[in-house]
C-alpha cells in the first residue's frame, strides 16, 4: 500500500523541519533542565502504567528517546520529515518510521505511553492527532504533550508594542514571539516556510485550553490535565535567587489562573 500523500501544511512542515535539521542542536528545548524535566515526566508516566512501550509523535532527532530510552523495553517514533529521523541515536530498542501524526501506522490498544513534545502548533488538524492518539494506547494508557508556547502567552506579547517603558526582558521575550520568523531566517529559513509549518500560531487556533479539552475529549480521553508552566522571567529569578524563590512565585501565579496564564509560556497536557 502506498503511503498517503501529504497536505501543503505537512509539506510545509517537512521543507521547514528539513532546513532545520543541520542546526537542531541549538534549539532551545534540548537545554539540560528541559532533558531534566521530560525524564522526570517519562519516569512518573512509567511508573503510572507499568509501561513497556512507549511511541513519540513528531520525533524529530530524538529528543524524547534520549530521555527515555532506558524506561521503556521498546520505543516507536513517527516523523514526516526524513532528515530529522536520520538524526536519531541508534538504540536495540527504539525504532522510527515515516509518517504524519494524523494517520499512525500500528494497531489499536499497542501502547501504553504517547508523547508529543512540541509538535501540536505544526498540525493542521489537532483533532485527527488527538484520535489517533487514542486509538493506539491501550485502556489506561496515557498521552503526553508539552507546547511551547501557549496560545495566551503569544497573544499577551504580540499585543505590545516596544516602548522605552519596557524592560530588557519583556522586549527579549516579546522579540521571541514577535520575531520568530526573524530569528527562524538567521538559520536559513524563510519566513514563509516557518509561518506555513507553524500552522497554529499563524493560521489555525486550536491551542487554547478550552479547545483542546474539547478536541481530547471528543477523541475519547477521559481525564484531561492542561497545566501552564515556565512563567515569564522565570530563568532571571533562578539564576539570580534560586528555585526556591521559583517554586514560589509559581505557586502564586498557579493560584490566580486562569488570570494569570498569559504570564506561563508553555502548555503541558497529561490525559487518560
Amino acid at each position: 500500500m502506498s503511503a498517503p500523500s501529504l497536505s501543503q501544511v505537512q509539506q510545509a512542515n517537512v521543507h521547514y523541519h528539513s532546513l532545520l535539521a543541520p542546526v537542531y542542536h541549538q534549539q532551545p528545548f534540548l537545554r539540560a533542565d528541559n532533558r531534566i524535566r521530560v525524564r522526570r515526566i517519562l519516569e512518573d508516566l512509567q511508573r503510572r502504567t507499568s509501561g513497556r512501550r512507549l511511541l513519540d509523535i513528531g520525533c524529530g532527532a530524538g529528543f524524547i528517546f534520549d530521555a527515555g530510552h532506558d524506561l521503556f523495553e521498546k520505543l516507536d517514533g513517527v516523523d514526516i520529515t526524513g532528515e530529522m529521523l536520520a538524526r536519531v541515536e541508534s538504540r536495540p530498542n527504539v525504532t522510527t518510521r515515516q509518517a504524519p501524526a494524523e494517520a499512525l501506522p500500528f494497531p489499536d490498544e499497542v501502547f501504553d505511553v504517547v508523547t508529543c513534545h512540541g509538535v501540536l502548533h505544526h498540525l493542521e488538524h489537532i483533532s485527527q492527532a488527538f484520535h489517533e492518539a487514542r486509538r493506539v494506547l491501550r485502556p489506561g494508557g496515557i498521552f503526553y504533550a508539552d507546547e511551547i508556547p501557549s496560545i495566551h502567552f503569544r497573544e499577551a506579547l504580540s499585543s505590545l508594542h516596544d516602548s522605552s517603558l519596557m524592560s530588557d526582558l519583556l522586549k527579549s521575550e516579546r522579540w521571541k514571539v514577535t520575531g520568530d520568523t526573524d530569528r527562524y531566517e538567521q538559520l536559513g529559513i524563510g519566513k514563509d516556510a516557518t509561518r506555513n509549518a507553524m500552522v497554529q500560531c499563524y493560521q489555525k487556533d486550536e491551542l487554547r485550553p478550552e479547545k483542546l479539552e474539547e478536541l481530547l475529549a471528543g477523541a475519547g480521553f477521559q481525564t484531561v490535565d492542561i497545566r501552564f508552566r515556565w512563567f515569564l522571567g522565570q530563568a532571571q529569578i533562578r539564576d539570580s535567587w534560586g528555585e526556591s524563590h521559583v517554586r514560589y512565585i509559581e505557586e502564586y501565579l498557579t493560584l490566580l489562573l486562569p488570570l494569570t496564564r498569559h504570564l506561563f509560556k508553555n502548555l503541558m497536557i497529561i490525559a487518560s
